[in-house]
């Protein structure tokens, strides 16, 4: 089957390579005209990436998508090691309070790679243009879809591009991700147009790259790929990469005024250094950046899935965050989009004819796939943002409904019960429905018992004061020594 894949990151990527495999041509299409760096040493220490504002942020690669590259994609998995990314069993790692940790056979799956956004797609992005019948055009943006007459009606069989050229196919997937335009090329060409949903993860990032000078971590690693927390106005959040380099992202609101100047790099140091847990990470001689600051906002759980018993387009098939975007704090981001593809790819396996039966397969297998995630997202996202609200406003956050299981109670309890540790974790990396943490009565009992004396004591962050009154100084620290440089 000859494919176009719209959208060339990781997604696209990803399908080039596991739709290759399979027997298929898939021709990429790119809107980006720059080229690429040509060595991964040039691609790590900086690759640029406008239409992909997320490149430069800090990535988990979580157990679904890990396993499966392992398993479907060796090559892309055995290159990410070769390159230096770190093979890392969460099981490894349990919190020290759960004392003596029996582990079981379904912790082998709790496996992640530790590596830079940048060293991931290059890796992939080689792998997947080694492949016979993979080829992508650069510098070419889609404008709209190119339809044809078929036994059933109008179906999909190309695309068209920005000066005038149709590229056709027998099917044609959209990987552009979150700001895709599909909703307007579908629209413009008379075919079906899935609802669209939206809400705000009220959620701003802040990341910046450091390289360790310490031949051992110089703090606490208590998530196993890296060290982090949740506290009562901010996250934060060290993720190892390759090597001897990692990064650390800082959420905060969109409208905390205070942390606004977390965008200089004087004050993003004193966060983390405000921070007990992270502070030695970046103590003079335990590290050095190895980047600016790089922030990201606007994010958005949504859906743009189809309905499955509805009207279709046939021919067009959306992948990844082209139909369903979570909030990037969770890391699911490259795993669902893994194991989107491999839904696709199975599918065309047992179902080759591109018709309506087969458009609503796939939309079903995508809903099955994404929603509970969407749905988890958005509930989380709730509580975090209230609680963060609350906090700035300087009000008692509210209480959740009785009965209700909420992530910070999980967590929190994982620190005394290994069942729900191992369920958090499993959860935490997309093997498991969120449903089988958070609707399950025998997790509710045991959250229950753990919690029953109080919480566990908390990770060592700052407090609300603590974190306005270091950015603060730090801001205006920065503004003194500008005037006098001036």
């Amino acid at each position: 089957m000859k494919i176009i894949a719209v959208g060339a990151s990781v997604t696209g990527l990803a399908a080039a390579a596991a739709l290759a495999d399979a027997g298929h041509e898939v021709q990429l299409v790119e809107r980006e005209s720059t080229t690429p760096p040509s060595t991964l040493d040039d691609a790590a220490d900086g690759w640029p990436r406008p239409t992909v504002p997320q490149a430069a942020h800090s990535h988990a690669f979580g157990s679904r998508g890990t396993n499966l590259l392992r398993d479907r994609l060796p090559d892309v998995y055995d290159a990410l090691v070769e390159a230096g990314a770190g093979e890392v069993n969460l099981a490894d790692f349990p919190p020290p309070t759960l004392g003596d940790f029996e582990r079981t056979p379904a912790d082998d799956e709790l496996n992640m790679l530790t590596v830079r956004r940048s060293v991931f797609e290059w890796v992939l992005r080689e792998r997947a243009l080694s492949r016979a019948g993979v080829s992508v055009r650069t510098g070419a943006t889609v404008r709209g879809l190119v339809t044809s007459a078929g036994e059933t009606g109008e179906r999909v069989t190309g695309v068209r591009l920005a000066d005038g050229t149709e590229l056709t196919a027998d099917l044609v997937l959209d990987a552009s991700g979150r700001k895709t335009a599909a909703l307007q090329w579908l629209g413009a060409a008379g075919l079906p147009v899935p609802e669209q949903t939206s809400e705000s993860c009220r959620i701003t990032y802040y990341t910046r790259y450091y390289r360790r000078l310490t031949p051992a971590p110089p703090g606490p690693l208590n998530r196993g790929f890296g060290a982090g927390g949740l506290w009562d106005s901010y996250t934060a959040v060290l993720f190892l990469g390759e090597g001897d380099t990692f990064s650390i992202s800082l959420g905060v609101l969109p409208d905390d005024k205070e942390m606004k100047a977390l965008r200089t790099e004087a004050a993003f140091t004193a966060a983390i250094r405000a921070t007990p847990l992270l502070a030695g990470w970046v103590a003079p001689g335990n590290s050095e950046p190895i980047s600016p600051v790089y922030a990201m906002g606007g994010l958005d759980n949504s859906s743009r899935l189809a309905d499955p018993a509805g009207d279709l387009p046939v021919g067009f098939y959306g992948l990844g965050d082209a139909v369903c975007t979570t909030n990037p704090a969770y890391g699911r981001g490259v795993s669902l989009a893994l194991a989107h593809v491999y839904e696709l790819v199975d599918l065309l396996a047992a179902h080759p004819t591109v018709d309506r039966a087969q458009a609503a397969k796939f939309a079903g297998a995508s809903k099955a796939l994404l929603a509970p995630w969407l749905g988890e997202s958005i509930a989380n996202d709730r509580g975090r943002a209230g609680l963060w609200e609350a906090t700035v406003a300087g009000q008692r956050p509210q209480a959740p409904p009785p009965g209700v299981l909420t992530f910070g109670a999980v967590v929190a309890a994982s620190t005394k019960d290994v069942e729900i540790w191992r369920r958090v974790a499993q959860v935490m990396m997309s093997l498991v429905s969120p449903a089988e943490l958070y609707a399950n009565d025998e997790i509710a009992e045991r959250v229950g018992r753990a919690l029953a004396g109080g919480p566990p004591p908390q990770l060592p962050g700052a407090s609300r004061t603590e974190l306005v009154a270091a950015v603060r100084d730090a801001d205006e620290g920065g503004s003194t020594e500008s005037r006098l440089a001036a």
